[in-house]
């Protein structure tokens, strides 16, 4: 996977303010434009038929990505280990997606 590539991952509305609460303990200088994509895809949650239980799509480069898991992995372990262990899980559920496009590059254009 390149560095430069887009991660999509859903999130509920606590989980994003567990990962926003991570993000604000570090150096504002290293996470302030991470904050800033991620509070701004968060507003889904406040439209007006928005769910904040039912996970919305979050999108975010690989390398933001790596700082929001480093960021995760200095909050108690207690708090973060089932966001960290969800977020895990679709990383390699979109990683297996992306292999068997690559595998079967026919079967991924006709799913678009």
């Amino acid at each position: 996977m390149k560095a430069s590539s887009e991660l999509h991952f859903y999130l509920t509305l606590e989980q994003s303010s567990l990962l926003l609460e991570a993000l604000v303990e570090q150096p504002f200088k290293n996470v302030f434009d991470i904050i800033g994509q991620l509070n701004q895809q968060a507003q889904q949650f406040y439209q007006a038929e928005a769910t904040q239980h039912v996970p919305a799509l979050f999108i975010i480069s690989a390398r933001d990505f790596s700082v929001c898991v480093q960021a995760l992995g200095e909050l108690p372990y207690n708090r973060v280990c089932t966001l960290v262990n969800y977020l895990h899980q679709q990383l390699q559920t979109q990683h297996a997606t992306e292999e068997s496009q690559h595998a079967n590059p026919l079967a991924s254009g006709s799913s678009q």
